[in-house]
């Protein structure tokens, strides 16, 4: 597979297919998220920031590289802490990037009894933090997959070649579409993962999109960074 899939049909029911297997992102104020082994360091989560330092341009895009098929690198998620702050907004049902073809239904993801994220068993599934933010309220709204699998490419498997400027359309549970444009895209070691400023309250209407990146490090079965993408809402 050479990353996102079109839907063939554009079924707006709801799945909820996941698992408390630990995958995808970091998390503060809403919550944490890391991919395929990609976990950022994290102890305890921090208290929610009452605000998130602005995007400083556009960051390099570290190449991925994907574990050997047949490996069975482990996932970890941090634990995440619910954000009071973020209620306002319609839940997400869909999420399409143009540039890279990808146009995927969304799972909701909550925290599982472990107190970390909860992340989709198939690798082809793109979640949604329930938690987190909605289109059409205050941000983040917070969305991850996997970049890869155990055989090959996932579902987010061409998120590097998002670029600044490009379009992001979140379809929401009432039918409207909100569209975002990528301000920023950034590559963070995991043991530098800027929670505040990936996970922190916004008073705007702001996406990100986060998955792994940087190298897979075969001796301990995970990658060095998370991959993440931040948009703003443009209408």
């Amino acid at each position: 597979m050479s990353g996102g899939r079109p839907e063939a049909g554009a079924s707006r029911e709801r799945r909820t297919r996941r698992a408390a297997a630990p995958l995808i992102v970091s998390a503060a104020a809403v919550v944490a998220l890391v991919l395929t082994g990609c976990a950022p360091d994290s102890g305890g989560a921090p208290a929610a920031p009452t605000e998130v330092a602005a995007p400083t341009g556009s960051g390099p895009t570290a190449e991925s590289s994907a574990p050997p098929a047949g490996s069975t690198a482990p996932s970890a998620a941090p634990t995440p802490v619910a954000s009071p702050a973020i209620a306002d907004g319609v839940a997400p049902i869909r999420v399409s990037v143009p540039s890279i073809e990808l146009d995927e239904p969304l799972i909701d993801l909550g925290i599982a009894a472990d107190g970390r994220m909860e992340v989709p068993t198939d690798f082809d599934d793109v979640g949604w933090f329930t938690g987190g933010g909605r289109p059409g309220g205050r941000g983040p709204t917070v969305i991850a997959a996997h970049v890869d699998s155990t055989t090959g490419p996932a579902v987010f498997a061409r998120l590097s070649e998002v670029a600044v400027g490009d379009e992001v359309e979140v379809l929401d549970a009432d039918g409207t579409p909100a569209r975002y444009a990528v301000t920023e895209v950034e590559d963070f070691a995991k043991a530098d993962f800027p929670t505040a400023r990936v996970f922190g309250a916004t008073a705007d209407d702001s996406l990100r999109l986060i998955t792994c990146g940087g190298f897979f490090d075969r001796s301990v079965g995970h990658y060095d960074d998370n991959r993440v993408v931040f948009a703003e809402r443009v209408r």
